[in-house]
């Protein structure tokens, strides 16, 4: 029995057969998180290049045609296959009417005339707006990782126009 208990043979072995599971499950869960924060980053140069769009299109069109053109473009120039793409024009409010936005999520408020002062004190004029918002659902490669990503990834990018 001495020698039994005195014999150390295999053990390393066997502490990395019990704790390699455990280290491939992290690796993967980290590859999982790399994949979609670089996806995110994808999403998020798509949009600002479409706010970018926005903004020089949005000087000389309004209305569904912007929000039309926007989109498309969006949807062209995504490195990531996005699941949808939408562009409203003054969130969806009149837009031929200039509003104030305030707040995290941005609240539009208004309709003011055009050049009038917000009344929340920051000092900028009412304006006209288009948001693109980009969505895009993640599968990931372990299944335990669901319920780390939501689902569907979504960014929106606001910009003023006017």
């Amino acid at each position: 029995m001495r020698g039994l208990r005195a014999c150390r043979d295999g053990v390393a072995s066997l502490e990395l057969a019990l704790v390699t599971p455990v280290l491939i499950m992290f690796a993967v869960a980290m590859a999982d998180c790399s994949v979609v924060y670089h996806k995110q980053l994808q999403l998020s140069a798509a949009l600002q290049a479409g706010a970018e769009y926005a903004f020089t299109l949005g000087q000389s069109e309004s209305g569904t045609t912007l929000t039309s053109a926007v989109t498309s473009f969006v949807q062209t120039i995504s490195a990531v296959s996005l699941s949808s793409v939408t562009a409203t024009y003054n969130g969806g409010l009149v837009a031929a009417d200039y509003y104030c936005v305030t707040g995290s999520p941005p609240v539009f408020s208004g309709p003011f005339a055009a050049g009038a002062a917000c009344t929340d004190g920051s000092g900028s004029t009412a304006g006209r707006y288009i948001s693109i918002t980009g969505n895009f659902t993640y599968t990931p490669m372990f299944k335990a990782d669901d319920a780390l990503f939501p689902h569907p990834i979504s960014q929106t990018v606001m910009v003023r126009l006017q």
